[in-house]
């Protein structure tokens, strides 16, 4: 999976309704759902010894390449 770039962070999570801006664990289960489908649409898996669950670590990687 080719690392992704800020835009399309900012496209996804306009696309699949769910913000960026705010932590992971205020989201609402639908804008959960919408972070499980973005990490759907891209192929992601989560890495290996990963202490949480897809969505979360996702959630994280989109605010990274966005610069939150």
């Amino acid at each position: 999976m080719p690392r992704i770039q800020s835009h399309q962070a900012l496209a996804l999570s306009i696309k699949y309704a769910f913000p960026l801006d705010s932590d992971f664990h205020a989201l609402r289960s639908s804008e959960v759902d919408g972070v499980i489908a973005a990490a759907d649409s891209r192929g992601y898996r989560k890495p290996r010894n990963a202490n949480g669950s897809r969505a979360r670590y996702f959630h994280a990687y989109l605010r990274r390449a966005r610069g939150l």
